[in-house]
């Protein structure tokens, strides 16, 4: 939740917009959440605005307004037909994904300053919704729109990202707050909440789970989106650098995490590397890959990477919706640093558009990712 924070970045963000946004005029502004409409091929941003307006993005990244004025500020959800979305001064609404139609305008009760947060969804019917300010989970039922609280106290810190886990009848949160901020877990049997993690984050904000079991965390103050263990035995790691980076969205079509910027207004779709193989984090660090430099770059970018011992190494190049452009490298190099450039052209020579771009490197079976931008 960052709806106390104004955007500042308006005019810098106009020369660093994504591919997935530069086919059409910006609507975005102070972009929080990312919901995949699947159905109808598209995405929804919900944006901290006065007017929360839902912003629709296309499959070639066209932007247009799906309702403005909506009041969409935080965070957002699709249950069948129907999209429902955080609000100022406690309100949930709903929209219908077809017609537009608000279907949905109720208030849970209680001081606008202890503002509702993020929402997910269960199988039967039932919302979620988090408020930090109070430390309460609230439990609505969308067939006659009645409300409850779920889980109060019991531990709960300023509970923000929320998401549900139907294997485990569980729903697992991340505390928007100061070192140390927690993930928990809500039994959806007896709303028993336990622990999960205590890390050294400073207020994240968002939280989801790929589809082998990794979590990826986010969060305004953050510097980084972090990945998770599944069995959250290991430290968080860094894995996609980066600021104002709110509430990350997992695409399981390709296997990618959607990203908003909300200072710089902005997104990106970001290939992700977990491969279900095997326990990643524990492997051994063969390499080090180090920024690109110059980053934006014209004409070419050099990457360097560092080796502890001979190894074969893979270098691509990714678009930001995860097509592979180039192979830079495919071979067994030798310990020591390396460093290779590239132009911006593709493997048959013809040059890429202007955009976001990803240097990724696989040795030993672990990847590393570098996010570059050409101009």
């Amino acid at each position: 939740m960052r709806n106390t924070i104004t955007s500042m970045c308006l005019l810098l963000s106009m020369a660093f917009n994504p591919p997935a946004i530069s086919h059409a005029q910006n609507l975005l502004h102070a972009p929080q959440k990312i919901v995949i409409d699947a159905p109808r091929n598209r995405l929804l941003v919900s944006n901290d605005t006065i007017t929360g307006d839902i912003v629709e993005i296309d499959s070639a990244g066209n932007q247009t307004f799906f309702v403005q004025g909506a009041g969409f500020i935080d965070g957002m959800e699709i249950v069948g037909d129907t999209v429902y979305g955080v609000c100022r001064n406690r309100k949930i609404k709903a929209y219908n994904l077809t017609t537009k139609e608000l279907v949905m305008d109720i208030t849970i009760p209680g001081l606008a300053s202890k503002y509702l947060s993020s929402i997910t969804s269960d199988s039967a019917g039932h919302l979620f919704i988090s408020c930090p300010k109070l430390n309460e989970v609230y439990k609505l039922r969308i067939s006659d729109q009645s409300w409850w609280l779920f889980a109060s106290g019991n531990g709960l810190n300023n509970p923000n990202g929320i998401l549900l886990e139907r294997e485990q009848n569980r729903i697992v949160l991340i505390g928007d707050s100061p070192v140390p901020s927690s993930i928990y877990a809500i039994s959806l049997e007896d709303s028993t909440v336990t622990t999960l993690m205590s890390t050294s984050f400073r207020s994240p904000d968002g939280i989801v789970r790929d589809k082998y079991g990794y979590y990826y965390v986010g969060g305004y103050y953050l510097q980084a989106i972090f990945m998770i263990d599944p069995d959250f035995s290991q430290q968080p790691a860094s894995f996609f650098p980066g600021t104002s980076m709110v509430y990350p969205t997992y695409d399981i079509r390709d296997h990618s995490l959607l990203i908003t910027h909300y200072d710089a207004n902005t997104w990106e779709r970001v290939p992700l590397t977990t491969t279900g193989t095997g326990p990643l984090l524990n492997r051994p660090v063969d390499f080090l890959l180090q920024p690109a430099s110059p980053n934006p770059f014209k004409s070419y970018t050099t990457i360097r990477f560092e080796l502890q011992r001979r190894v074969l190494i893979r270098l691509e190049i990714f678009d930001s919706t995860g097509n592979l452009v180039e192979i830079l490298l495919n071979e067994v190099k030798e310990s020591g640093t390396h460093s290779l450039s590239w132009d911006g052209t593709t493997a048959s020579g013809e040059k890429v558009s202007s955009g976001i771009y990803f240097f990724r490197m696989t040795a030993n079976g672990r990847i590393q990712t570098q996010k570059v931008i050409f101009i």
